[in-house]
């Protein structure tokens, strides 16, 4: 899996930078397989101004659904990459699943169909 880690108005330490790959290898090694390449954002939502807001935003290209994108905002910088990671691996879990799901017929339709004739 390829990733990508940058912060826009941040300095990010290495030690950061580590904690993000150790999360999201963590969180999304059920779906390593799948995984073409991640993108991480991290950055200060009021910039120099100072403030307590922090936003990840983490888009992933999964090969049989595109790209998925999930964002956080939190008091550090910590908080939002694991609520963004979380956040991820929720919408993942829902499209893998929606797509082995096999779609309803509407019973009403057939029902219909029957007594019509």
């Amino acid at each position: 899996m390829e990733m990508s880690i940058r912060g826009r108005q941040l300095d990010l330490t290495d030690f950061f930078k580590n904690y993000v790959q150790r999360r999201l290898g963590f969180a999304m090694s059920k779906f390593d397989s799948r995984i073409r390449g991640v993108e991480v954002v991290v950055c200060d939502v009021n910039g120099p101004r100072g403030g307590v807001d922090k936003a990840c935003a983490i888009t992933a290209t999964v090969r049989p659904i595109g790209r998925v994108f999930a964002r956080a905002v939190a008091i550090d910088s910590y908080a939002a990459v694991d609520s963004a990671v979380s956040r991820l691996r929720t919408v993942l879990v829902r499209r893998l699943q929606h797509r082995r799901e096999p779609r309803r017929r509407d019973t009403r339709a057939v029902l219909r169909m029957k007594y019509a004739a």
